[in-house]
């Protein structure tokens, strides 16, 4: 089968590829970012049935004849490709920037689809549609659907779009995963991590007793995979996220993380009506290390419920919270120097005043 893969080189890219690569499958790549090398070997060595890199473009998605160029002859896009400002090649980007990139990629992958014949596109949308929880399991369809920033805002436009384009025929499966976890992850844990590297305090909003799914990118990519085949899935919107029942509060997950790494880190509580107010102020002025979406949801119980995930996919997560986060902060300790933060003055006052 011939896979086209926007967003190749990212976090979730990088999981899904072995497993395309693994059954088989030839894969079309599509990325402003060529994939690193060391992963192009690995692929070679998984590579079963003549799967395998087939082509690889370096571009954007912005670029419509681009796409459809690189697209034709695929029988299954996925669009994994997306902007959001905690990726450090988009930091410098607008809320709307981003807002327009994403819209405009999504409507550009849909165009290109149609015209050249695809059978299945897989969308990898975000459970950042739905802006604050406001049930303890929070489902696909009666949850009110109102983002926080940009990065939801574009997903949610884009789930619309798809949705368009399934009513004039084309097939497509949106999925809305948790945040992922991975190598080569990054965003607001990588400071987590940085904290615990460096046994640094460790700081939480509210106290960390809330409960806050996550999933594993192999988890997500294997989503992927089931839906590109799944029978009766044209419009199908499923929830992706770690099992529900073992999800810890987001303390005792920090914990068993700093446990795991021997690290000297200790939680600090710090109240988030401060650390809110704080942050909006900082963000005004293009200096805060969290966007709108974190420091809202960070007190918050945030839990999907992934039952049409199970019974429409078939699919299982395999990897639980603290796993995920052990593995990922593995990874990350490996490669901290390539990595790491950019030095924050707030974060650095935050340090040194506590």
């Amino acid at each position: 089968m011939d896979a086209f893969i926007t967003g190749s080189s990212g976090v979730l890219g990088q999981s899904l590829l072995p497993q395309l690569a693994a059954r088989g499958d030839r894969m079309h790549l599509f990325d402003m970012v060529p994939l690193a090398e060391d992963a192009r070997n690995d692929l070679r060595a998984l590579a079963r049935d003549g799967g395998g890199i087939a082509a690889e473009h370096v571009a954007d998605m912005r670029e419509p004849a681009a796409l459809a160029k690189a697209m034709a002859g695929s029988e299954v896009v996925y669009h994994l490709a997306a902007g959001q400002r905690m990726k450090p090649q988009f930091a410098d980007l607008s809320e709307e920037e981003i807002f327009t990139m994403n819209v405009a990629g999504v409507q550009n992958v849909l165009d290109a689809a149609r015209a050249t014949g695809v059978r299945k596109v897989v969308f990898i949308s975000s459970s950042g549609v739905y802006g604050l929880p406001l049930t303890p399991l929070v489902d696909e369809d009666t949850h009110p659907k109102v983002p926080l920033g940009a990065y939801g805002r574009s997903k949610l436009e884009a789930e619309v779009l798809c949705l368009r384009a399934v009513e004039q025929g084309l097939d497509v499966t949106m999925l809305r995963p948790m945040s992922l976890f991975g190598d080569g992850m990054t965003g607001v844990f990588v400071l987590l991590f940085d904290w615990v590297r460096r046994d640094r305090r460790v700081f939480l909003l509210g106290g960390g007793l809330n409960r806050v799914q996550m999933v594993a990118a192999d988890d997500v990519a294997r989503a992927a995979v089931l839906a590109s085949s799944a029978p009766d899935t044209a419009g199908l919107i499923v929830n992706i996220g770690s099992d529900p029942a073992r999800v810890p509060s987001v303390r005792a997950q920090v914990e068993a993380l700093i446990r795991h790494a021997g690290s000297g880190s200790r939680v600090t509580a710090i109240p988030a009506a401060l650390l809110r107010n704080a942050a909006r102020v900082l963000n005004v002025f293009g200096i805060s290390p969290i966007v709108p979406e974190h420091y809202q949801l960070a007190d918050r119980n945030f839990v999907l419920d992934i039952t049409r995930a199970r019974t429409r996919l078939g699919w299982e997560p395999q990897g639980d919270n603290v796993k995920l986060t052990c593995d990922a902060y593995d990874w990350y300790r490996q490669n901290w120097q390539k990595v790491a933060p950019k030095p924050n003055p707030a974060l650095r006052l935050l340090e040194a005043i506590t």
